[in-house]
Formats: structure tokens, sequence, C-alpha cells
């Protein structure tokens, strides 16, 4: 991608303010614009295995990658467990058998052998080193195990509430996301009893952290003292710290030496008649989001998120800073540049080799775009003409001085070109003899 004046007006005019009818050159700056895709999914809400493109799912939401670089699919809606994996998207665990008065397929608690196992609505997947498969069973309340092939009731009772001690014993209430730690520790976002649970290998299902009283709210401190509203997923860094997406909050919190710390988001007022936070938008140090559903960690610390309602994918960067990646704001299905893609409702989001995945839940889609995670750079969030003539050079914007401000004149855009090839490394050389501009950068040059 070249340089570029954004405007209504397809004529850009330099002066140097030099003259030019337009500013697009093949300037050696980056490699090709990365874009966002669809790895898998027809978009019509269906269980259908086979081709990537062909492959049918039903409001997809969670998702996780093992150790192999196999994706898994909470597919919600056709209460299934799915794996995108060598070119193919197939069944894990899970049965149709039916469907209810609004055409949806019948949810059920049945274990045995996977491809006779029912679930109901399941948010969350999650995979151990081992290859054992964890899944928070929503609709059922309970938290489900798959292991060589047999799926099994891992923890709750099936009916919802809130009880501790033995992982037969205990209750949830609509658990939608998981977390595993390095001591095979496995924490569940348990949602609307409004805490965070940890389920230990020995089988014990205790409180890890938020007050027990089942009632949303907002606390930082210690585990005890917290509170939650709603939180909807999990992700657990490198060092242990867990990381939980505290939707009704709209704000990401760490958990963290036995601490409870607001590490992004923004509290607003209370939405008239809920316990829910109004969400919103913004960017940056005091930004916003809108009831965010799903979170990964990168292996640097920074988080992405799946800022749902806001129909982005969102990146909390290691100083606190939170940019957009990709999604324009509008609920959509649009795939291409990262800067003018349309997402529906990103609910699951997971990181492999350079790689993101993203669940989108209203266009029954799986999309795949490119991130380095020690690239990771906001996508243009461009100001209407009238208000502001921007330029982006390869996803970064050039900001000028006060004595360089692009500006429109007689419905032409002006642009300082010596300030742009300056602030690009160029030299500029104008040559009075034959009225000729020449750009150089290395062994590169452009006359004008």
């Amino acid at each position: 991608m070249g340089i570029k004046s954004f405007t209504n007006n397809a004529k850009v005019v330099l002066a140097g303010f030099l003259v030019l009818s337009l500013l697009v050159w093949p300037l050696p700056l980056g490699a090709q614009e990365p874009s966002l895709q669809v790895l898998a999914g027809s978009g019509i809400p269906e269980r259908t295995d086979g081709l990537p493109e062909n492959a049918g799912f039903n409001t997809p939401y969670g998702l996780a990658v093992d150790n192999q670089g196999r994706l898994y699919v909470a597919d919600c809606y056709n209460n299934s467990i799915r794996v995108i994996a060598n070119g193919r998207v197939s069944t894990v665990a899970g049965s149709l058998k039916g469907t209810d008065l609004y055409g949806f397929p019948l949810g059920g608690l049945v274990d045995g052998d996977a491809d006779q196992a029912m679930f109901n609505q399941p948010r969350a997947v999650v995979v151990d080193s081992q290859g054992t498969i964890y899944v928070a069973d929503t609709g059922n309340n309970v938290i489900r195990k798959i292991s060589q092939g047999k799926v099994s009731t891992y923890a709750g009772s099936g009916r919802a509430g809130f009880r501790d001690g033995s992982v037969r014993d205990a209750r949830f209430n609509a658990p939608s996301g998981l977390a595993l730690d390095k001591a095979g520790n496995l924490y569940v976002a348990d949602t609307l009893n409004n805490v965070i649970r940890k389920i230990t290998p020995q089988g014990v299902v205790t409180t890890y952290a938020g007050n027990k009283t089942g009632k949303a709210g907002y606390r930082d401190g210690s585990l005890a003292e917290a509170e939650f509203n709603e939180p909807a997923a999990l992700a657990m860094d490198s060092q242990d710290n867990l990381y939980v997406v505290d939707s009704g909050n709209q704000l990401i919190r760490r958990i963290s030496q036995d601490q409870v710390e607001t590490i992004a988001g923004t509290r607003g007022s209370l939405l008239s008649g809920t316990t829910y936070i109004q969400g919103s938008f913004r960017d940056g140090p005091q930004a916003a989001f809108n009831f965010p559903k799903g979170i990964t960690v990168l292996e640097n610390g920074i988080l992405i998120i799946a800022d749902t309602w806001n129909s982005r994918v969102r990146a909390v960067l290691k100083d606190g800073q939170v940019v957009t990646l990709a999604g324009t704001g509008e609920n959509g299905k649009v795939p291409g540049s990262l800067y003018q893609a349309v997402i529906g409702s990103p609910v699951g989001v997971a990181y492999h080799n350079n790689k993101l995945y993203i669940a989108d839940a209203d266009n029954n889609v799986i999309w795949q775009m490119p991130l380095n995670p020690n690239g990771i750079r906001a996508i243009p969030q461009f100001a209407p003409p009238s208000e502001e003539i921007q330029i982006w050079v390869n996803g970064f914007r050039l900001e000028l001085g006060p004595d360089n401000k692009p500006f429109i004149q007689d419905g032409r855009t002006i642009v300082p070109l010596r300030a742009i090839c300056e602030k690009l490394g160029c030299q500029i050389d104008w040559h009075e003899s034959d009225r000729t501009i020449a750009i150089t950068k290395g062994k590169w040059q452009k006359v004008l």
C-alpha cells in the first residue's frame, strides 16, 4: 500500500506545498496489506462437516487451539464440539436429536460415546496438554470432559445453583468461560453466579474469586471481596495470571497474587432497569467496551478481546492502551482488508502460530487474520473528510506539524509533499532546471 490522502475528492494536489494530480507511489515500506478472511463456515446455520467452505455452524462460540494446532469450536446452538484440522471440519462430540418449537436443535445431558452424547448450548472449550477437552456446557449448568472418545460430566449436578464441594455435588449457573493453569486446575467463569470457580485435579470445587452472594457488582481487591457482573470468558497467561472478561461491567480484569484488579475498560452509567453498565466504544488508555464475550492472551502478554456488541476485535497492550485490530463497528459480513472488513458478533478468539481465529456468532463462521504479537497496531479510525484530512501509510497515521496540515482549496486537497517524504525517511530534491522533483530512499527513486 502506498500513501493516500483519504477524502471524498479523488483528486489530490501536492504543493510544497508542491502540485501533482495523484499521490500514490510504490514505496517499498511494508508487506502486503493484511486481511480478514473466512476460515470455515458457509454461513448457513446448520451442522455440516467437510471442507471448511461447505461446513455449517450454528452460533459458534468459544475457541481453543491444542498443541498440534487443531482448532476446537464450541458450536453453541448445534450442541456440539467441532474441530478444524487438516483442511476439514469434523464433529468431535455431540448428537442431534430433533428440534424445539423454534427450530433449534434440542439439547440434552447425556454422557457416553462422543457421537451419542448430548450437550446444551456449550459456550467454552479448553484443551490440556494430554488432549483432554473440557467444555462449559452452559445450558446444562455443568462442566463436561471429552477423553478417548467418551464424554462424561466432570463437575456439576445439572441443576442451576451455587454450591461448592465435590465435583458431583457442586452447582453452577450458566458457566461460560474456562481456563487451565500449569498445575491442572480448571477455572470457570460461573456467569450467572457472578463469580470465578476453581476445580482442582482432585475433584474439589471452590469459589476462587467473588463474594459468594451471587449478586452482580463491581469491586477490585482481595479474592473474597471482589465483585463481578456476569463474567463471560477467561484466559491464563504463562505466569498463571488469570484474565476475566467482566461482560456486564464492560471491563477486563486480572487476578494475580490473590488480588483482583481492573486493567482495561471504563464503567459508565447503569442501563435502566438492569444491573448492566452501558456499553460504548473508545480506544486508548480510557477504553470502552460493549459486552465483550471472548479473550485470549498472547505469549508476550498482550490480550485479544472479542468486543461483541461493538462488532470489533480489540487488543489490550502491555501499557494499558486499547487498540482496534479489526471491525468497523458495523454489524455485517465483509471480508478483506482489516481497515474495511466488517464482522457480525465476535464471541470467541484463539491464537496460534501468527494467526488469530475469531468465532462470529451472527454470521455462523470462523474468521482468520494474520497477527504478529510483536507488531500489533491499530487499524485506521478515519475522521469524516469535512472534519479532518488524514494521511496513512501502511496502517500508520502520519502526524504532521501545525505548519504542514493538509487542507482543501477549490475542491482540491493540498498536502505537503516535503513533510510527508521527510516523515518517511526519504530525501526530496527540487530541480529548477527541468522542473522535476526527485524522491529518494536508499536505492529507490521516483522522479515527478
